[in-house]
């Protein structure tokens, strides 16, 4: 039974919420583990199996275990791990029932059967409508029923939470998002006087919240903002209960200090296993993770902008409550854009922010409540809007007419229609989505704002999916979207594509921090061909009929974090192939940017 939640309705709602999502899973074949989910797997596994958290025979039975990072046992005779224990926790029940139904089948498979896998990924299906339902409970308490009901429906099927309850169930973040609705749903009634026990209870939610996913720590901030009023009038209260949410807290978490201990030899780790530099509080990439397509929070799942307006809406009705929400997701917010991987790897959309989606609930809700009165105050709004939507259809539409976009006398496909309007929105406005972090990037770079989408997100060195220091001028898959005005079409020259300079042509090269680097231009023509960084000159180099490699050493001081703008200018004619980047004293083939 949920407090604030009918039987009747509940059954209802977790139907709804529920049954798609069950019936595509079982439609489907069960997922290939890879990536993250085998380790999280490999957790479940192992505690159940071996009863030991050595996941050795896991990782050979996966085929990752001569891999860098698994090759080498920790201080301990274990395998390295950068991956949570709480997710094993929370499956071990299905998991237990799934190796019962496996072995009346006779299919145990040592653990890695089909039914182990998926009785892993119903329960993420299972913990997944829970949050829900408890984010319903909490939002009911405020809206109507249409309103709550709307917001949980889009929370699942029109943000990444559907995804990762039935695409990549065996991963943490339906029971992170499980996690952090029960800490909502636990601390509601208590959000403005906060006792010695409901503060306890919260600690112990939170310290286990956080061995499902680390990050989750910052939940703490909802009862810390419910306690902060309070220390004025009752201090000495209000000290008591926060040491007892903050041992709490301790003991919630002992799960993830005991499974750190057995892999690394320690309770608590210095460094995030990830590696020293992948938490850099100093080093946000906050437009990127919000608004770039390499999976920008806003940018993939825009309906959670409803969220956050909400939520600063909802200051001027009950700030208090607000702000306590606002608290956490603000930090949670910045500690994304911080890790060392913005994008969050092989995401859809950005899956990180799994566990404020529970907060960013209550600001939804307020934004569809507040555009339902509007809506009932002047229905006439809604007309307006529908027209003038079907006005900027026809106009485009009129657009490509006139652009010869589409034929003027023949059939055209609904696909290409559609392509070329958006197409003609982003060349006029940028793309909606990547609003207003494209406008900057326009006027900081002088570029087109519908440039933003492929320039901002990849890099010449750093981590997962890098440029490898090479921008191959010739090459039109990728690197087209670096390279700024003054580029000819491309060419062949002496056996190489390449582009000619036309007087003066920029590139950009991405740099996730500043560095002193070799940079190596493949050219051809005659004359000289100068080099400026950032606006400032750096060497002329002389060119030679046939290609060859003119190579200048670029101190750190000239480079910036992101976009650097590379100027090459030519009095006579200049080809150019390639041009390669090396960080100085390491070489280009070093250049990874993965942590050893």
């Amino acid at each position: 039974m949920i407090r604030g939640l009918p039987r009747r309705e509940a059954l209802v709602l977790a139907l709804v919420l529920g049954a798609p999502p069950l019936v595509l899973q079982l439609a489907a074949p069960v997922p290939r583990l890879d990536a993250d989910s085998v380790e999280y797997f490999s957790h479940v596994r192992s505690l159940y199996f071996d009863r030991d958290l050595d996941f050795a025979n896991e990782f050979a039975h996966f085929g990752i275990l001569s891999r860098w990072d698994k090759a080498v046992p920790t201080p301990t005779g274990h395998r390295r791990t950068i991956f949570s224990v709480g997710p094993a926790l929370l499956w071990m029940p299905f998991y237990a029932a799934g190796d019962l139904v496996a072995r009346v089948r006779g299919a145990v498979e040592d653990g890695y059967s089909p039914l182990h896998i998926r009785a892993v990924c119903l329960a993420s299906l299972a913990y997944g409508v829970l949050g829900l339902l408890l984010v319903y409970a909490v939002v009911r308490e405020r809206a109507t029923p249409a309103v709550a009901f709307w917001t949980v429906v889009l929370l699942e099927y029109a943000t990444f939470l559907y995804w990762y309850v039935v695409h990549e169930a065996a991963m943490s973040h339906a029971l992170s998002f499980c996690a952090a609705a029960v800490i909502l749903w636990a601390w509601w009634p208590a959000r403005a006087e906060l006792s010695l026990s409901r503060g306890a209870v919260l600690g112990l939610l939170v310290g286990f919240a956080a061995t499902v996913r680390w990050q989750n720590a910052v939940l703490l901030l909802l009862p810390a903002a419910t306690l902060l009023p309070h220390l004025r009038a009752r201090p000495l209260d209000a000290v008591r209960t926060g040491v007892a949410t903050l041992a709490a807290f301790a003991l919630g978490a002992l799960p993830q200090m005991l499974a750190w201990k057995a892999v690394f030899g320690s309770l608590l780790l210095a460094d995030p296993p990830h590696g020293r530099d992948f938490l850099r509080l100093d080093h946000p990439y906050l437009l990127e993770t919000f608004f770039s397509s390499r999976h920008g929070l806003l940018y993939w799942t825009p309906v959670l902008w409803g969220g956050y307006f909400g939520l600063l809406a909802l200051l001027r009705r009950d700030r208090r409550t607000a702000l306590a929400l606002l608290a956490p997701l603000l930090v949670m917010s910045y500690v994304n854009a911080c890790s060392g991987d913005w994008w969050a790897g092989g995401s859809f959309s950005n899956r990180r922010f799994d566990s404020v989606l529970p907060l960013l609930a209550v600001g939804l809700a307020a934004s569809l409540g507040a555009v339902g009165s509007a809506a009932r105050r002047a229905p006439a709004a809604v007309l307006v809007g529908a027209g003038a939507a079907l006005v900027a259809w026809n106009l485009l539409f009129m657009q490509q007419y006139r652009d010869n976009l589409i034929p003027r006398d023949d059939t055209v496909s609904f696909a290409r229609v559609t392509e070329n309007n958006a197409a003609l929105v982003a060349r006029l406005t940028g793309t909606p989505l990547a609003w207003p972090a494209n406008w900057i990037f326009a006027a900081r770079h002088d570029l087109p704002p519908e440039r933003y989408d492929r320039m901002v997100g990849p890099y010449l060195f750093y981590r997962q999916n890098n440029l490898g220091g090479v921008l191959d001028i010739g090459d039109d898959r990728v690197d087209p979207a670096l390279l700024g005005e003054g580029w000819s079409p491309r060419t062949e020259r002496d056996g190489a594509v390449c582009r000619r300079v036309v007087g003066r042509a920029r590139l950009f090269a991405p740099l996730d921090v500043p560095e002193s680097l070799a940079v190596t231009v493949r050219a051809a023509g005659d004359g000289t061909l100068s080099l400026a960084v950032n606006g400032v000159p750096v060497a002329a180099l002389p060119l030679a009929p046939a290609f060859a490699d003119l190579r200048v050493a670029v101190p750190r001081e000239r480079w910036r974090r992101e976009l650097n703008e590379i100027a090459l200018a030519v009095a006579g004619e200049a080809w150019v192939d390639r041009v390669v980047f090396e960080r100085i004293g390491r070489g280009r083939t070093a250049s990874t940017g993965e942590t050893p």
